[in-house]
C-alpha cells in the first residue's frame, strides 16, 4: 500500500515513518513535511520526501507528485499549549488537516480503482470533545480542537461515502520506546501507549480499516 506520512519531524510521526519502512505492507511513503527531516530518521528507497511549505494549500504540482497514494496517516498537531496561541494552534491543527483530506478526496480518491476507499487515519488524543460550546474544565482548548478535527473529517467522510473514509486514534498517554517495566506498568492501567505502538496500530488501520471509527485509548491497545 502506498501511503502519505506527516508530523514526521515529531514524537508520533517520525515513529510512524520508521514503522512503515519495516513494515512490509507498505510498499512506499510520500512523507510530507515542511521542514527537511531530522538527521536520525532512516533514508530509504520507500521513501519519497516531499517538503511543502504551506499546508493550507495543495496545489496541483504537488498533487500530482502524490498520485498513487491511497492513505494518509496524520501526526500533524499536539495540545494547545505547545502552540503560541489557540488560534495557531486551531490553524494548524484544524485549518491544515481539513484542507488536505479535502485535497485527497478531491484529487487522489478519484484516481483509485473504482471499488476502492482512500483512507486516512488522524491522531487525536483521549477525551477529545465535539461540542464547541460544553464547558470542559481539563485541557479544554485541545479537547475541543481535536474534536472538531474529528468531526470535519467525518463530516467529510460521510458527505463522500463512496471515495473517502475515516479513523480517529485516541491515545491517552504516549510513552517513549522501552519505557521500563515500572513506566509501563502505570501506563498500563492508564491506558497510555509507547510510541511505536501506537504507530505500529495506525498502519494497521490504515492498510486493514478498523470496525470503529473513533478508537479509544484501551481499543487502540487491542491493535
Amino acid at each position: 500500500m502506498k501511503i502519505i506520512i506527516t508530523g514526521a519531524t515529531g514524537f508520533v510521526g517520525g515513529e510512524v515513518v520508521r514503522q512503515a519502512i519495516a513494515d512490509e505492507k507498505i510498499s512506499h511513503a510520500f512523507v510530507l513535511t515542511r521542514k527537511p527531516l531530522p538527521e536520525e530518521l532512516p533514508k530509504n528507497p520507500k521513501l519519497t520526501v516531499i517538503e511543502h511549505k504551506d499546508f493550507s494549500t495543495y496545489p496541483p504540482e504537488l498533487l500530482a507528485q502524490l498520485t498513487g497514494a491511497e492513505g494518509c496517516v496524520w501526526a500533524v498537531g499536539g495540545r494547545a499549549t505547545q502552540f503560541p496561541d489557540v488560534e495557531t494552534a486551531r490553524k494548524v491543527s484544524v485549518d491544515y488537516t481539513l484542507a488536505a483530506a479535502k485535497a485527497f478526496v478531491d484529487e487522489l480518491a478519484p484516481k483509485l480503482p473504482e471499488s476502492q476507499k482512500f483512507r486516512f487515519v488522524f491522531c487525536s488524543g483521549q477525551f477529545a470533545e465535539w461540542d464547541q460550546e460544553k464547558n470542559l474544565k481539563m485541557l479544554a482548548d485541545t479537547r475541543k480542537i481535536k474534536g472538531q478535527v474529528e468531526k470535519g473529517l467525518c463530516d467529510l467522510a460521510d458527505t463522500n461515502k463512496e471515495r473517502f473514509e475515516v479513523w480517529a486514534v485516541r491515545p491517552s498517554g504516549i510513552l517513549k520506546k522501552h519505557a521500563g517495566l515500572i513506566n509501563l506498568l502505570t501506563a498500563n492501567a492508564l491506558c497510555f501507549i509507547e510510541v511505536d505502538r501506537l504507530a505500529r496500530a495506525m498502519l494497521r488501520i490504515v492498510v486493514n480499516g478498523h470496525k470503529d471509527r473513533i478508537i479509544e485509548a484501551r481499543e487502540l491497545l487491542k491493535i
